[in-house]
């Protein structure tokens, strides 16, 4: 019984999204620097930088923000241990199996990026990586690119679904020319990557940045690139000089403590900088190819605006509620950054030329009916047994239409739809 009450749920939800038009589905995303997670130094050793505590908090978190893509800077890059410990020991416990990895790449470097996804709602398409700045020499750190197809409720009515491009990046930090310099090369090198490859429509960047201002060099190659059709934009569009500025206490994401450091692990000084980023292209920012923004959704998690030069724990910070404050406290000196996105639900078929998408169903009291792409109506349905006689005909008048009483009895029964091209599908029917 609960079997088929869990049936009928999952039918009478699909009808529902069917009838809902082209109401928009919310992907959550979120990126998050962890801080030396399992990487121990002398400064930050595991006294200082405890991993165990750090899995639990980084699940509260999760929890609290529901978000359906992470991506993460600061993994130990020494092996792959740690990226999948956050799978195992921080995502997918206490009964959870939805989040999976992408695969996990470093060039030496002793701390990497993680992203993961929940695969229920994302699959990966593709894994692929920048390493190399123009002149092949390597970059301090890995770019990860990941190419995402979205889950549509309707995938199972129509093929077509979603796709975008992820780029993860913790860049070089420091102040020194040096610094400035490598944060260029790997920017650089995005958007050459990006304008060799001309097939990618969506497309994002997350990921700590290290800039203190939208002035420097490497944000510039992402704002105001010389192929302007590539650039990235800004979703809350402040430019400036956020370091240390006032007028920016809203967007800063760094440092979550002001004089417990933790021996040093941790940074201070309190929130005044924004290194965390979320960046998208124009077909994003527009809505021009089924992914749009969400205005006003950009969220430094456990930022109230109140805090300005002070930690996030005082005085008092209600923007979240105490138990996820503090985890915030403990996990790094970065807060999680996070933005909404609407995807468009594709229509039944709408891409489809090779044959007219359909779908059968039928409830408990016997009634059957049938959803058909609009390219399919005005077409015809014909109804058949195993030996070709047919039960029932008719003209599609509608992209869903009720089917007559069919016979109650063993056996199978197709249902054949035809469009007014002459392109035709058949499925069982349910009985």
């Amino acid at each position: 019984m609960k079997n088929i009450k869990r049936l009928l749920f999952t039918c009478f939800s699909t009808i529902s999204i069917l009838c809902s038009g082209q109401t928009p589905e919310r992907l959550k995303a979120m990126t998050y620097n962890l801080l030396n997670y399992r990487n121990f130094t002398s400064w930050c050793p595991s006294s200082s930088n405890n991993p165990i505590s750090k899995e639990g908090y980084l699940n509260e978190i999760i929890n609290h923000v529901e978000p359906h893509l992470l991506v993460c800077n600061e993994i130990n890059g020494n092996n792959s241990s740690a990226h999948s410990r956050i799978l195992n020991h921080a995502l997918n416990i206490n009964g959870e199996t939805r989040w999976e990895k992408t695969d996990f790449f470093t060039n030496g470097s002793s701390i990497a990026n993680g992203i993961y996804y929940d695969k229920n709602v994302l699959g990966l398409k593709s894994q692929e990586s920048i390493s190399k700045d123009l002149s092949n020499q390597n970059l301090v750190r890995v770019i990860d690119v990941c190419h995402f197809f979205y889950k549509d409720s309707l995938l199972g009515l129509n093929p077509d679904t979603i796709f975008f491009t992820l780029f993860a990046g913790h860049l070089k930090a420091g102040s020194s020319s040096s610094d400035i310099s490598q944060r260029d090369k790997a920017t650089k090198a995005i958007m050459s990557f990006i304008n060799s490859n001309s097939g990618i429509d969506n497309y994002l960047i997350a990921g700590d940045l290290n800039m203190k201002k939208s002035q420097e060099l490497g944000f510039q190659n992402l704002i105001n690139y010389s192929v302007s059709s590539i650039n990235f934009y800004d979703p809350e569009n402040q430019p400036g000089n956020w370091n240390n500025n006032y007028n920016f206490k809203d967007l800063h994401n760094q440092s979550t403590r002001d004089g417990a450091t933790n021996n040093g692990c941790f940074s201070g000084g309190g929130l005044d900088d924004r290194f965390n980023h979320w960046l998208f292209n124009n077909d994003i920012n527009q809505g021009l190819s089924r992914i749009s923004y969400v205005p006003g959704s950009l969220t430094a998690v456990g930022n109230d605006g109140l805090h300005f030069n002070n930690s996030i724990i005082s005085p008092t910070n209600n923007s979240v509620p105490s138990n996820i404050l503090n985890a915030l406290y403990e996990m790094s000196d970065h807060l999680p950054v996070t933005i909404d996105l609407d995807i468009e639900r594709l229509q039944i078929g709408e891409k489809e030329n090779y044959s007219p998408a359909v779908r059968a169903w039928k409830d408990l009291n016997g009634v059957s009916w049938v959803d058909v792409s609009q390219s399919s109506v005005g077409g015809t349905w014909r109804c058949f047994d195993m030996m070709g006689r047919t039960i029932h005909s008719g003209i599609i008048r509608q992209t869903r239409f009720d089917l007559p009483i069919l016979p109650e009895k063993n056996g199978i029964l197709l249902i054949t739809i035809r469009n007014n091209l002459n392109q035709s599908r058949t499925l069982r029917l349910p009985l």
